[in-house]
């Protein structure tokens, strides 16, 4: 009974100490803005440090999954907190949303279940029996489905939520390939823009890396080929149409390849990981 006792306490730790280890392995790249490579090495070694950690006290990877559900729905809750805070009215739909995050903390938000499932999965490769792949999938399951939902949330809030509609339609850019003039060709390349520019590209890159594994088999291939393009195009149709924006060939452009990038990234380590298994 005391043996019992001990293990549903150690369970109850970890599942109480590692979500709030999760949410703070975000926080520490959220700090310097201005300063994108340090944000992404920050995030990426403070969420390594974390799933070190979770192997060495032996945590479940089913408990790593439900930390980052916990670091999806803190991040939700510390937006919702902050625009209740922020306007003072429980009513925070009725008008556009106080602008809170910029993209690059998001983006820290969304790197850290790529770091957790990669670390993941790379356990798998070691520990080479079907038990361990069990507690994968179940692993993958889980933070697959959350972050669907929390992703879809994040393109609502970045693209709908925060934007306030303008008098008039702004002109679209239907020329191809025009970002690159202006950014990495213009000579000027400030934060805001390299944001701009590298925020299209990678925002789609973790539901292609995430998704992958669900969808990339048989038909549901065609799932992965043309999700990033209708999402990316409708996204692009209703901004022009509510006038919430500057419609954008280019977005689509860095939107697309930034999700088949996320999917090549996961076929590619799946297919490494696999080939050394056997």
């Amino acid at each position: 009974m005391k043996a019992k006792s001990k293990i549903n306490l150690k369970k109850i730790f970890f599942e109480l100490v590692f979500p709030i280890l999760t949410v703070a392995a975000a926080y520490p790249g959220m700090l310097y803005t201005g300063k994108l490579g340090l944000q992404i090495f920050l995030t990426v070694i403070c969420t390594s440090a974390v799933c070190v950690l979770a192997e060495i006290l032996k945590v479940e990877s089913e408990d790593m999954a439900y930390s980052v559900c916990g670091l999806f729905l803190f991040w939700t809750m510390y937006a919702i907190g902050g625009q209740i805070a922020a306007k003072g009215t429980l009513l925070i739909f009725t008008t556009p949303w106080i602008y809170m995050f910029y993209y690059d903390r998001i983006g820290m938000v969304l790197i850290v279940p790529i770091v957790v499932t990669a670390f993941q999965r790379i356990k798998l490769f070691f520990k080479k029996n079907g038990e361990a792949r069990t507690e994968y999938e179940r692993f993958y399951s889980i933070v697959s489905g959350a972050f669907t939902v929390f992703y879809l949330l994040v393109v609502i809030y970045c693209f709908f939520i925060i934007r306030t509609p303008g008098e008039k339609r702004t002109q679209a850019n239907l020329i191809p390939f025009e970002a690159f003039r202006l950014t990495l060709l213009s000579g000027y390349l400030d934060y805001e823009r390299l944001v701009l520019f590298f925020g299209n590209l990678f925002i789609f890159l973790p539901p292609g890396y995430l998704l992958c594994q669900r969808f990339n088999k048989g038909a549901k291939r065609f799932f992965l080929l043309l999700f990033p393009v209708v999402l990316s195009v409708g996204i692009e149709l209703f901004q022009y149409y509510f006038c919430m924006g500057h419609p954008d060939i280019d977005d689509v452009i860095l939107n697309v390849v930034g999700f088949y990038f996320g999917v090549l990234m996961k076929s590619l380590s799946d297919k490494l990981l696999r080939s050394k298994e056997a």
